[in-house]
């Protein structure tokens, strides 16, 4: 059993340059970076996955090095989820299947799945997922029932239609993240309108929003202020893929821990950074890389908010 978990799909990406090569396919999935982000800062964390036979030889060993337990990882195909992404100049991106949509549905995690994996001891989960209310009705039974609190991940590709039917469910989760490209969707605002899309996010029945805008930073917001923090760099970037599901899942952390915005927001833009040093996940989480990573927020923090 594990305080911390990360729900939801993994998938392996290779990432097609703008000239059409491509690279090898590396360890991912919102999940996966999601459990990366938790795990920079606390090893009581675990993975609640569907996955491909071929998990073992790359997620495995990625988990049997940083000492987080498979009991909720369950093998359902041949072969984890992967997918080619293509980066934009406009800080978007598209990805195409390599199995198809069908294998990718097969291996999407259900809430009988969250239910079996979470304990008296769970305080707090990622999850990314779809909107449908089915589904957000059984998470809220299991999250009403277990006691913990959970951040929900927006899908991305969504339409402005999808407003409706996330305000339908967005009481359920005590934290919501999403980045300018999904806000400005859904709210049909200019998404360097950053004033009037907090707006839009201080009305929501959340504890906190991770408002995510690329290469700027992130907020924090809650119903009464909002805390920007600048993107942090670690070092050179050299691949942004995940950094979005990584920041949540270090900004679920926090805000389960009891920090406030200011903290949490840059805890986030710090997994962000971490993230953003390679292709794929952080090899190799020490115990001086955790210590590097807090001194880093609590610097950064003095720096951005006393400074």
């Amino acid at each position: 059993m594990a305080k911390y978990l990360a729900c939801g799909n993994i998938m392996s990406d290779a990432i097609k340059s703008s000239d059409g090569t491509m690279s090898s396919f590396y360890m991912g999935g919102p999940a996966f970076f999601a459990l990366q982000g938790i795990r920079l800062f606390t090893k009581d964390c675990k993975l609640v996955s569907r996955v491909g036979a071929d998990y073992r030889d790359s997620y495995g060993k990625w988990m049997d090095l940083h000492g987080i337990t498979q009991e909720s990882v369950k093998v359902f195909a041949d072969h984890c989820t992967r997918h080619i992404i293509e980066h934009h100049a406009d800080g978007d991106y598209s990805s195409t299947s390599y199995f198809g949509s069908e294998n990718m549905g097969f291996l999407k995690t259900h809430p009988d799945e969250v239910d079996s994996a979470v304990s008296s001891e769970t305080r707090g989960i990622y999850f990314a997922h779809s909107q449908e209310k089915v589904i957000w009705k059984k998470l809220g039974d299991i999250k009403e029932k277990h006691g913990y609190k959970m951040m929900w991940e927006l899908e991305p590709r969504v339409i402005k239609e999808d407003l409706e039917k996330v305000m339908q469910v967005i009481s359920i989760p005590e934290m919501f993240s999403l980045n300018s490209i999904e806000a400005s969707t859904l709210w049909g605002i200019p998404r360097d309108n950053d004033e009037d899309i907090i707006n839009e996010l201080m009305k929501l029945p959340v504890e906190m929003t991770l408002y995510r805008v690329g290469k700027r930073g992130a907020y924090a917001v809650t119903p009464s202020t909002a805390e920007f923090c600048p993107m942090i760099d670690i070092s050179e970037s050299v691949d942004p893929t995940g950094c979005g599901n990584t920041s949540t899942g270090a900004a679920m952390w926090a805000h389960t821990e009891g920090y406030d915005p200011r903290m949490v927001v840059i805890i986030a833009n710090i997994a962000a950074g971490y993230n953003a040093l390679q292709k794929g996940v952080y090899p190799h989480i020490t115990d001086e890389v955790m210590a590097d990573a807090v001194r880093l927020a609590e610097r950064k923090c003095a720096e951005i908010f006393c400074g």
